[in-house]
């Protein structure tokens, strides 16, 4: 039986990814650990919440809601913005 050798041959798919080196890296992680407890603060401050709330809460439902943006600031449907400005005159 012979083998299809473009199903078997293993390839590297080219990737932009760049090398970092071990000290970047570890400097990388260290300002993202700092960038969540800044977060844990904020969150202790102004909504009030204790250490543990923050702890059990989603992150990821926690940082939708932080990143929801009022109506007003909302991007506006093109026709709509076209048909307001056409009544306006």
């Amino acid at each position: 039986m012979r083998t299809l050798h473009w199903l078997t041959r293993k390839r590297r798919l080219p990737t932009k990814a760049t090398r970092i080196s071990p000290p970047e890296r570890v400097f990388q992680l260290k300002n993202q650990l700092e960038d969540f407890q800044l977060s844990k603060k904020q969150a202790v401050i102004y909504f009030h919440w204790s250490m543990q709330d923050f702890d059990d809460a989603d992150y990821f439902e926690m940082y939708e809601m932080m990143s929801a943006r009022d109506e007003k600031d909302r991007p506006v449907d093109p026709g709509m913005m076209w048909k307001k400005y056409q009544e306006k005159g």
